[in-house]
């Protein structure tokens, strides 16, 4: 049933798609794409710009020192940081574990002992019907003789 089901599906879908495919060819059939555009508008040439600026710039630039030791601090805290949490989430996920653990057990001895009583109610069920059966055998022979 799954396997016809997941036919009709992937049959569904492919269907979906050509009608679709369809829908938008004939949508966009008629529509002209113009082919008339300015190439002017797509190469800007920025250089322009930029031909008296070029003196100004550089002197008026400021650049940053960079302190290596700083930056060696900040990440070695960081990586510290990222470690205790690491750990703090693998003592949780430990935590979580274990208690689902515990409460499956939990849930399969249950489920066991249900099964026990089932199994054992089941069996003097069965019994006494194969007693009641032989019973009535055993009377009906009589009743015939």
């Amino acid at each position: 049933m799954a396997k016809k089901f997941g036919k009709f599906l992937m049959f569904s879908a492919l269907a979906g798609a050509a009608a679709v495919s369809a829908y938008y060819y004939l949508q966009n059939k008629n529509s002209s794409h113009s082919d008339e555009m300015d190439d002017d508008d797509d190469f800007d040439n920025f250089n322009d710009d930029l031909d008296g600026d070029e003196e100004d710039n550089d002197a008026s630039r400021n650049y940053v020192s960079l302190d290596l030791e700083k930056a060696e601090t900040a990440v070695s805290d960081a990586a510290q940081d990222v470690a205790t949490a690491a750990k703090d989430a693998a003592g949780t996920a430990k935590d979580a574990a274990d208690a689902a653990v515990e409460e499956a057990k939990e849930s399969i001895s249950q489920a066991a002992e249900t099964a026990k009583d089932a199994a054992k109610d089941l069996a003097a069920t069965a019994e006494a019907k194969v007693e009641e059966f032989f019973d009535d055998d055993d009377d009906n022979s009589a009743d015939s003789i």
